[in-house]
């Protein structure tokens, strides 16, 4: 039992060390501002662009400054067919809730009721990577990120804005913006934290 809980705590250590570098938040941030800022654009459809090749620009952003300075570990792989149940059954417990909540307060046949009401369910979508992560990692920004897309969800459905969808698009730039601007200081304190060792320094003395 002992050797099981010591090779979790390994585990979620490695993890929270390969995410210490800022690089999950940032690509997210730039993927909800995205969302948001083009929703009415026909930009929009290079944001299916970003997605498909989110992992390979982290990746090549982390061969280039994380893995120098860190190295990198490669992570077992999910089952596949577990995570689609996994997210599948959030998405659906996530739906279950949000059209509790029009029931109650407003008309479930009314679209602009959905409309009003897409902040918390975005914020409540986004809940579980960030779950996820915080379950992976043991590191409590997760679950900070996660409370704080909840809260912003709510107050942005309640918020009445004079057009349909400027609660969601606000809500996405705002809570994309901060996830860009919190990686991005993550980022730089972990380039001054582990600066590159130097090379082929020649004492000049000699």
């Amino acid at each position: 039992m002992s050797t099981q809980i010591d090779l979790l705590k390994i585990g979620k250590k490695a993890y929270k060390d390969s995410q210490q570098d800022g690089l999950m938040e940032i690509m997210m941030g730039l993927i909800l501002m995205t969302f948001g800022g083009f929703f009415y654009s026909p930009i929009f459809a290079f944001y299916i662009l970003l997605i498909v090749f989110s992992g390979k620009i982290v990746e090549f952003v982390r061969r280039r400054y994380t893995h120098p300075r860190i190295g990198f570990v490669r992570f077992h792989r999910e089952n596949p067919k577990d995570a689609l149940t996994g997210v599948f059954l959030f998405e659906l417990s996530v739906i279950v809730i949000i059209f509790t909540l029009i029931s109650i307060f407003g008309n479930v046949t009314d679209y602009s009721s959905w409309v009003n009401w897409a902040p918390l369910f975005f914020g409540m979508i986004l809940v579980g990577p960030f779950a996820h992560a915080a379950s992976k990692s043991g590191s409590v920004r997760y679950s900070g990120y996660a409370i704080l897309s909840v809260i912003l969800g709510i107050l942005f459905s309640l918020i009445e804005f004079g057009s349909g969808c400027t609660g969601l698009i606000l809500y996405l730039s705002l809570i994309g913006g901060f996830l860009v601007l919190g990686g991005l200081a993550i980022f730089i304190r972990f380039l001054r934290k582990y600066p590159l060792p130097e090379t082929g320094v020649r004492d000049g003395s000699k």
